[in-house]
């Protein structure tokens, strides 16, 4: 199996989750928060805006986001190879809630290289056109970096996001400087 075999295989069941919801009627998918005047609202330090799996459109609950959250994880054993210059490892995770380590950086290439990669796939001008499946291929979500005992930590939440996305951001790591990267 390769990587983007096994990265399609972690993401499939929660798309099809998301999918799901984004097929109910009156419902807007992969919102981005916004302010009053239309601009996306960003909150920490890296001032990082966010996704809601969904809104309702109409009825009681309009307004509210909705939550799809995953059901099932695959189960495979830790998976781990050489990418340039760090070492990769994969675990299991579930593709609405990931963590990222990456070790060797320091903090501004850390931060610099999880923002641009994140505001990459999270289509800030909302210009994705829903595939046939109703999601728009992004991301959603991103913590700020917290440091851990040799590098950085951060959560996401891939949303639609291809498997391409997470190879990117690998890629990105390596290429900001990161010794060992994972995933899990």
């Amino acid at each position: 199996m390769t990587v983007s075999e096994l990265l399609r295989a972690i993401r499939q069941p929660y798309v099809d989750l998301l999918a799901k919801a984004a097929a109910q009627p009156a419902v807007i998918v992969e919102p981005a928060y916004r302010r009053d005047d239309g601009t996306l609202a960003t909150e920490g330090p890296l001032a990082l805006p966010c996704r809601a799996d969904t809104i309702a459109a109409e009825g009681e609950a309009a307004g509210r986001p909705a939550m799809v959250d995953s059901t099932t994880q695959l189960d495979f054993a830790p998976f781990a190879f050489d990418l340039e210059t760090a070492a990769v490892s994969i675990q299991p995770f579930v593709w609405d809630w990931a963590s990222i380590e990456a070790d060797g950086l320091d903090e501004s290439a850390a931060a610099d290289a999880f923002k641009t990669w994140f505001l990459a796939w999270f289509d800030v001008d909302d210009e994705n056109a829903p595939a046939e499946d109703g999601l728009h291929g992004i991301v959603h979500y991103l913590s700020e970096p917290v440091r851990t005992e040799q590098g950085w930590r951060v959560n996401a939440d891939l949303g639609s996001a291809p498997e391409t996305a997470v190879e990117d951001l690998l890629f990105r790591l390596v290429d900001a400087g990161a010794t060992r990267i994972s995933i899990g």
